[in-house]
């Protein structure tokens, strides 16, 4: 009878395992849980999340298939954009960039999958959504903070990028993950 019990238990530990556990798929993410979003003045952002080399290495042979990220109140426009390594604190060339303007699902997870998969290398990656709202909004979510080195980039119309942090002194890590696959 123990073994009768035993075998089922064992069963249902494979079989809960193997239907919640995914080898193949992991997270490049600095954030945690989306909390709220900055309240940016109407006009054109960007906002990104750079992934040094330190990150990158344990997925490198994988390739960046999907962008998520959280959306606060629709904007005018969105793009999900990609770019490689570049000098400073840039980022360099872009390496994907697509309109997603009509598939923004508002105060909600989105999700972009890639029309070609970006290999990764160890190399760094900038994962950057950027998008244009009429008036002032939180359209990117954030997470509560504190700050991850990386996790908070904003590039707009004064053409620099520095991060959320020092432009405001608020801790927090934008709500922008890339999904890696084998």
């Amino acid at each position: 009878m123990k073994i009768k019990y035993l075998i089922i238990a064992l069963s249902a530990v494979l079989f809960w395992g193997s239907c919640n556990k995914d080898n193949d798929n992991f997270f490049l993410q600095l954030d945690g849980d989306n909390a709220t979003g900055p309240l940016l003045e109407a006009g054109q952002h960007e906002t990104a999340v750079r992934f040094t080399s330190d990150r990158t290495r344990q997925f490198s042979g994988r390739q960046l298939t999907e962008v998520h990220w959280y959306t606060g109140p629709r904007p005018a426009a969105a793009q999900v954009k990609v770019y490689g390594p570049g000098p400073g604190n840039a980022p360099g060339p872009l390496l994907y960039s697509k309109d997603v303007s009509s598939s923004v699902r508002p105060f909600n997870w989105n999700v972009h999958r890639l029309d070609v998969p970006i290999a990764i290398t160890d190399q760094e990656l900038w994962i950057a959504i950027a998008f244009t709202h009429a008036e002032r909004g939180q359209t990117i979510g954030c997470d509560a903070g504190p700050n991850r080195a990386g996790g908070d980039w904003l590039f707009t119309l004064d053409n620099q990028w520095r991060t959320y942090i020092q432009r405001t002194g608020e801790s927090v890590n934008w709500n922008i993950r890339g999904k890696v696959s084998n």
